[in-house]
């Protein structure tokens, strides 16, 4: 079957949303919503409110996906910046509504509960409903929560608009391999670190990192201003510890993450050991972490347009998952990817939707990298992973970051051991596929670990005080060094990686690390069930992917995969699966490069 893909503008079609840029039907939107959320205000009655907040989440969602789509795509839209801060503002009052919801639901008893729980209305929330009132445990008092609720748009919030506001905006220099002095906007940092060239990946390291020490105070003083705050509603509310949050959020409890980073560190010298190799094979002593992205010498690196990288992901994954394959195809008919280079798009990328739509946007920038390849097989996974929780309730497909990157990693698997076995791939590709997948498990085991050990370390020091920017520097460059031990250079790591790695400024949610390790472990587990059943696995799969919204992280694994998360064996068998990688890696980059 011909596998079409339209080609577009590069820009994303968001006229299901609204068919005019924050047009007359945005604007009726966004009143009906403000009414509708403050007659929830109102009711007293929590049958009656509970469907009323779903509808309300639901519709947040919808508007919120609009309006972080139109800010990604550019940053330097002044309109939209004033129109998401005065979304914030409604938010502040569904967090006031949360906030009442929480203390009704913790004055039931048990059996008032289950009372409640039985009714048709709130037909299969059980779960949610109980998180919810776990949750409340941790709240002020109405008033209180209500105050903070209140001063978060112009607090915490603002501090992290502040912050995506410098991003959009920042360019930096760096020299091409001609010579040449190059501005670029910091988007395009990401891929640039892919050149082939050693010395030009080195100038936009450098290049960049001076364009973030421009405005280190400023970034500074978001990240204090942002862990300050939070610390500070940490101790008003109880909470002992100020990782807790972001264990409830990921649904896991703290056996399971020691479990998991503990096997991690266990390992560490694998994925050390492929950047040793790396280093002997681009031949230098060390890898400076401008190279952790370093193509290998001597391969095909041509450039993949944009058809076809598109065709490719359908392609090469329809015999193994044929719905995938097709749900990819549809949805880039249909325009739901940004993927063009463009002056004051912010850097990153990421996949947002719509219950109300049943529709996904994946925003990128997509340059023609393998790499690039692979974020948009990423995204796809997010997609699809939306798309099989079509049918569940919108409370119940707010599933936490442990467990949505298993059907993107899962997807990124699929796809490279497609072109694996494909017998038109030569032994340079597959030896650059092989590299691909080492290089995205050094990332996992190391880079995030780095960034978990900074972030700690951080939270320690700020509950003391504010963090100079100096002493920032310094817990990055320890963390890395923790992290990566001897395969890196030590002169040639990157002290602010803090500053530039958005992660760290998410006002949602703290600790936007740990769950990409987590993901890409658990999906490994998943992942070596498929390959082990077949298509007879994926109905199974996809009963995983729809639980994610209704258990906890070892509920579905427990349910789904017959394993325990909080014991190190099912993270040391899922990296055992890395390491039969490195082994193919070795093997074959020996037998390429003619190294001992």
């Amino acid at each position: 079957m011909a596998t079409v893909i339209t080609p577009n503008t590069g820009d994303w079609d968001l006229t299901p949303f609204y068919a005019e840029r924050l047009g007359a039907d945005y604007q009726k939107d966004r009143q009906a919503f403000r009414d509708r959320l403050a007659q929830a205000l109102q009711e007293n009655d929590l049958v009656k409110l509970l469907p009323l907040w779903e509808g309300l989440v639901s519709d947040s969602e919808h508007m919120g996906s609009y309006l972080t789509c139109l800010r990604s795509a550019d940053g330097r839209d002044q309109s939209v910046g004033q129109e998401l801060a005065s979304f914030q503002s409604d938010g502040s009052r569904m967090r006031q509504l949360e906030v009442t919801l929480g203390e009704k639901l913790r004055e039931l008893n048990d059996s008032q509960l289950e009372e409640l729980l039985q009714n048709s209305a709130l037909k299969d929330l059980d779960y949610y409903l109980k998180r919810l009132r776990q949750r409340a445990l941790w709240q002020m008092s109405g008033e209180l929560e209500n105050l903070s609720a209140d001063l978060d748009v112009d607090g915490m919030s603002a501090w992290g608009r502040l912050y995506d506001q410098v991003a959009g905006r920042l360019e930096f220099q760096y020299q091409n391999a001609a010579g040449e002095t190059v501005t670029q906007p910091m988007s395009m940092k990401t891929s640039l670190l892919e050149d082939p060239d050693p010395s030009v990946r080195k100038s936009v390291l450098e290049g960049s990192n001076r364009a973030w020490q421009s405005v280190e105070d400023v970034a500074a003083a978001c990240l204090n201003a942002i862990s300050g705050t939070r610390l500070t509603l940490y101790k008003r509310r109880g909470i002992p510890h100020f990782l807790e949050p972001a264990l409830f959020d990921s649904a896991i409890e703290a056996a399971t993450l020691d479990s998991m980073l503990g096997a991690i560190a266990q390992r560490y010298e694998l994925p050390r050991s492929y950047l040793r190799l790396k280093a002997k094979i681009l031949g230098v002593s060390r890898l400076g972490f401008q190279d952790l992205s370093a193509p290998l010498p001597e391969l095909d690196h041509t450039q993949i347009a944009w058809e076809q990288a598109g065709k490719m992901l359908v392609e090469e994954t329809r015999a193994a998952y044929p719905a995938f394959s097709q749900f990819c195809q549809e949805s880039l008919a249909k325009n739901w990817v940004d993927w063009s280079p463009r002056d004051g798009k912010r850097p990153g990328g990421y996949c947002t939707g719509s219950t109300r739509l049943r529709e996904s946007r994946i925003f990128m920038t997509y340059h023609g990298a393998f790499g690039d390849l692979m974020t948009l097989t990423h995204e796809f996974g997010h997609a699809w992973h939306t798309h099989v929780m079509n049918q569940e309730r919108p409370l119940n497909t707010l599933y936490p970051m442990t467990l949505a990157e298993t059907a993107s990693t899962f997807a990124e698997n699929l796809l490279i051991d497609a072109l694996l076995r494909s017998p038109a791939t030569t032994r340079e590709q597959r030896l650059k596929l092989l590299d691909t997948r080492m290089e995205r498990a050094s990332a996992f085991l190391l880079n995030i670990p780095s960034r978990f050990l900074f972030e700690k370390r951080f939270y320690e020091e700020r509950a003391q005080g504010e963090v100079s920017v100096d002493r920032l520097k310094q817990l990055m460059r320890e963390a890395q060094i923790e992290a990566y031990g001897d395969s890196l250079d030590p002169d040639q790591l990157d002290s602010y990686f803090w500053a530039s790695k958005l992660h760290f400024y998410i006002t949602e949610v703290s600790f936007y690390n740990f769950p990409y390790s987590f993901g890409y472990l658990f999906s490994l587990g998943v992942y070596a069930q498929a390959q082990k059943r077949g298509e007879a696995f994926l109905p199974t799969y996809e009963k995983l992917l729809q639980a994610t919204g209704r258990r906890t992280a070892e509920q579905v694994a427990r349910e789904n995969l017959q394993v325990e998360l909080n014991q190190p064996q099912f993270w040391l068998d899922s990296l055992a699966l890395v390491e039969k990688d490195m082994q193919q890696f070795e093997a074959l980059a020996r037998e390429v490069y003619k190294i001992s």
